[in-house]
């Protein structure tokens, strides 16, 4: 009886339906995640966002601005400015590329696959949850887990490279509050979780405009956030801006 009535109390949270949550699918969240944004058509019609605003940092006092761009097909540029100087970090698809004048380097480089494995992940435009099957990607729904107050779905989704990600999942909404990107570099395990809220809608679909990361575990207080002021959809986002760039010809015109 007792298991009867925990089942019960747990369905009534998800919305008054009566559904074990072995009853439930990854498929089944994923799909109604992706109707929550706006729907598959609406997110097919989004070829570009930009989004921008500032960024703080626990224990540092100043105003750093950020931009984030993020295109099909699996193409981000992120810049950071902060008095003067923009730190760059970018992904065309297969590499990864940065600039890092806070460090004294003012020429492009690239960068490490170990490096470019976050970024890369982000630059998957629909988040690597839609169509997983067809990026070699497998999900598993791992039933609902506390978050902060919130009983959410949470679904583990294994990456063609053999890295994984947590995905949490508010049953209200549907829309992602969190994930955990657990990761392989240089021989060492890596968890990285972040927070996602504010969602506002552009051209029919929903993106979040604040996100908190930090290491697993770690509180509010000492993550990483980056406040979105505002977002602009299918802008003239091109080729170049996220290729590495190409140095000009002694004596060229600037």
């Amino acid at each position: 009886m007792l298991r009867t009535l925990t089942i019960v109390a747990v369905a009534l949270v998800l919305g008054g339906q009566v559904t074990p949550a072995s009853a439930v699918t990854a498929d089944e969240i994923i799909a109604k995640h992706v109707e929550a944004r706006g729907g598959a058509a609406a997110l097919r019609a989004v070829n570009s966002v930009t989004r921008t605003g500032r960024m703080v940092i626990p224990g540092f006092d100043a105003d750093m601005r950020i931009s984030d761009t993020r295109a099909r097909t699996g193409r981000i540029r992120q810049e950071f400015t902060l008095q003067g100087l923009t730190q760059v970090q970018a992904f065309d698809g297969s590499s990864g590329w940065q600039i890092q004048p806070f460090q004294g380097r003012k020429d492009p480089e690239q960068m490490s696959a170990d490096d470019t494995k976050s970024l890369a992940l982000a630059a998957d435009f629909d988040t690597p949850l839609v169509d997983y099957h067809a990026k070699g990607a497998s999900a598993e729904y791992l039933g609902l887990e506390d978050v902060e107050g919130t009983p959410t779905h949470k679904l583990r989704l294994k990456l063609k490279s053999g890295d994984s990600v947590i995905y949490f999942i508010d049953p209200d909404t549907y829309m992602l509050i969190r994930d955990v990107q657990k990761q392989i570099v240089r021989g060492t395990e890596q968890e990285i979780e972040t927070d996602y809220g504010e969602y506002e809608k552009f051209n029919g679909v929903f993106f979040p405009m604040t996100e908190e990361a930090g290491p697993k575990g770690s509180d509010s207080s000492s993550k990483q956030k980056s406040i979105y002021e505002t977002a602009v959809v299918n802008s003239a986002a091109t080729d170049a801006s996220f290729a590495f760039p190409v140095a000009q010809p002694a004596g060229a015109a600037k």
